[in-house]
């Protein structure tokens, strides 16, 4: 299979086309091009069209696929961040007759870069939050309250199947149009950080799950597309999934302590593999200006916040101090910060720190008789 060419829009299904950027990045950012043609009709719309840095990208994409972007007469944006609307204005002027999508919590926030208010429609007034176009073409508004906005609305495509979910199952550090499995560390650690409880992400996920005809694919606008197989795993792990207020009310008593523990850590580290290597280390946990950093760092590298969830915090960047030991050093930290962890009275992380010892004898009876 060769490798997607991800410069250009993509045809992710029959007149549905990616036409994001940013997935080099550590944070991608998909917009999605939908053409309806039909009954002698046609219709274009943008779906989140993400941010003002990547106009250019998107009238580009946009203008290979139907020639301009005047061309586009419908926009939806799932809720109101810049990262999400931004290129909305420019799409107004483009062509005055562009209806804008939202939620009314959504559009109370957009409306204030100028958009046209007599082209704005509110998903919330339509029966069933649903629409018929022209086309003769259905979709389906699905609200998603707190994830991560209290405006936030997904947008079901009823003849494609696909669900444009927003935020909502975006993750980081993905580099391909389409999820793996393997993606759901990114996707974990994108929702810890944004979305604010657990109990918001079980309604989206019912709500999914109550869809039919089911999904075939969601199309989120950070991180990869997921795709039918996947989509009952992405969706399990979520249902689960501790994040925001859940992690902070479950670790705020002992917050401090961990804290402690992990510059304590850190120091100790600093004294075995030296300076430079911990500075190294400690600069992939760096904000990139796209992303928060999981760690609050200070100019000497002390932490002073951490942002995930903070046991698989601390086992990360133990983990990533590791790859920089030899054997030796390794086998003399795992000692250090096995005893720091025990006095702290904080997790051992006992699959990460255990020692490797020489196999125990094993003694047989010696049943020949005795001289």
């Amino acid at each position: 299979m060769s490798e997607i060419d991800l410069s250009k829009a993509v045809e992710i299904s029959d007149g549905i086309h990616w036409v994001g950027t940013g997935t080099k990045n550590f944070l991608s950012r998909n917009a999605y091009l939908r053409i309806y043609n039909g009954s002698g009709k046609k219709n274009a719309m943008i779906i989140d069209p993400g941010p003002a840095v990547d106009l250019d990208v998107l009238i580009r994409k946009v203008s290979d696929v139907i020639g301009s972007v005047s061309q586009v007469n419908m926009v939806f944006m799932n809720h109101q961040d810049p990262d999400v609307v931004g290129n909305a204005p420019y799409l107004g002027r483009s062509n005055p007759n562009t209806l804008m999508l939202a939620t009314e919590d959504t559009w109370r926030l957009v409306c204030l870069s100028g958009l046209d208010t007599s082209k704005f429609r509110a998903v919330e007034r339509f029966k069933n939050m649903r629409i018929s176009l022209p086309t003769g073409h259905k979709i389906q508004f699905v609200p998603t309250p707190f994830c991560h906005f209290r405006g936030a609305c997904m947008m079901y495509d009823l003849e494609s199947r696909i669900l444009f979910s927003g935020d909502f199952l975006g993750g980081i550090a993905c580099t391909q149009l389409y999820a793996t499995r393997a993606n759901w560390q990114g996707v974990k650690a994108f929702h810890q950080l944004y979305m604010p409880s657990n109990e918001a992400i079980r309604l989206a996920v019912r709500r999914i799950r109550e869809l039919q005809p089911a999904p075939l694919m969601i199309a989120p606008q950070h991180g990869s597309i997921i795709r039918t197989e996947d989509i009952p795993f992405f969706l399990d792990q979520m249902e689960n999934l501790r994040v925001g207020l859940d992690i902070i009310t479950t670790f705020e008593d002992t917050m401090p302590q961990l804290i402690d523990g992990l510059n304590e850590i850190v120091e100790t580290v600093r004294k075995t593999i030296g300076e430079e290597s911990v500075r190294q280390t400690m600069r992939m946990f760096h904000a990139d200006g796209s992303y928060p950093a999981i760690f609050s760092l200070t100019s000497e590298e002390k932490i002073t916040e951490i942002k995930g969830d903070p046991i698989e915090s601390i086992e990360a960047l133990i983990r990533m101090f590791f790859r920089t030991c030899d054997d030796q050093q390794k086998s003399v930290l795992k000692s250090i910060i096995l005893r720091i962890l025990i006095a702290r009275d904080l997790p051992t992380f006992d699959t990460l720190l255990t020692q490797e010892f020489a196999p125990e004898v094993e003694f047989f009876e010696d049943d020949s008789p005795s001289a």
